[in-house]
């Protein structure tokens, strides 16, 4: 009975530990995407979610994904030409200045 029991309870909590494990790293693409303020952090923690329940692959993409820096969005609205324009040199120059500082 002692052997049993013993064997029951080592399986119970080797099947905690796993599930334990599975819910960090199904939670790690979204929690990297949300430190690094990503704009499609939501979409990224439920690709994490479903990639990992799925085989892994989407896992691996949410992961990289939540590590890429967006592309630069202008949204023109009532803006003219030329105030699209500045905004877009604007943004070319402070990601050179980016650049020039992390080097």
């Amino acid at each position: 009975m002692f052997k049993t029991m013993t064997g029951f309870i080592v399986l119970l909590l080797l099947t905690l530990l796993l599930i334990w494990i599975f819910v960090e790293l199904a939670k790690l693409p979204g929690q990297k995407a949300a430190e690094r303020n990503h704009p499609q952090a939501e979409a990224i923690n439920v690709l994490g979610w479903l990639g990992l329940l799925m085989g892994g692959v989407g896992w691996v993409v949410a992961l990289v994904w939540a590590y890429t820096k967006p592309p630069l969005l202008v949204v023109v609205g009532e803006a003219s030409p030329q105030e699209v324009g500045e905004a877009v040199q604007k943004a070319l120059q402070s990601e050179a200045e980016e650049r020039e500082s992390s080097s």
